[in-house]
């Protein structure tokens, strides 16, 4: 079996002292991917994965939505960050990984 494609990942954005869920980026039936903001003009990190794609830690290229499922899975690859998380919030995710305080920790986190 391959590995599981997240259907919605969630981008959350740390304000003041707590993450706020800014994007949605969702999987269609279809195999296209959307991204809904919370409001205009906010979370320009999501804005910029969902035009430009998202680079590939283990190579120099990048992958965009219209790559569907593969775009979905590098979201959930994309380096970690102190201010931001983003999250596997598909009706099938791991346990746990839901909130954006279960997404990977930076390394530098203890």
């Amino acid at each position: 079996m391959g590995e599981p494609t997240p259907t919605l990942v969630v981008v959350y954005e740390l304000v003041d002292t707590d993450y706020q869920r800014m994007a949605e980026f969702r999987l269609t039936p279809h195999g296209t991917v959307t991204l809904v903001l919370r409001q205009p003009g906010c979370c320009p990190l999501a804005q910029g994965w969902y035009s430009e794609g998202v680079g590939i830690r283990t190579d120099a290229r990048r992958v965009t939505r219209e790559d569907g499922q593969v775009f979905m899975r590098a979201l959930l690859q994309t380096r970690p960050m102190s201010y931001c998380r983003v999250v596997d919030e598909s009706a099938d995710a791991p346990a746990g990984s839901g909130t954006p305080w279960a997404a990977s920790n930076p390394p530098w986190s203890s």
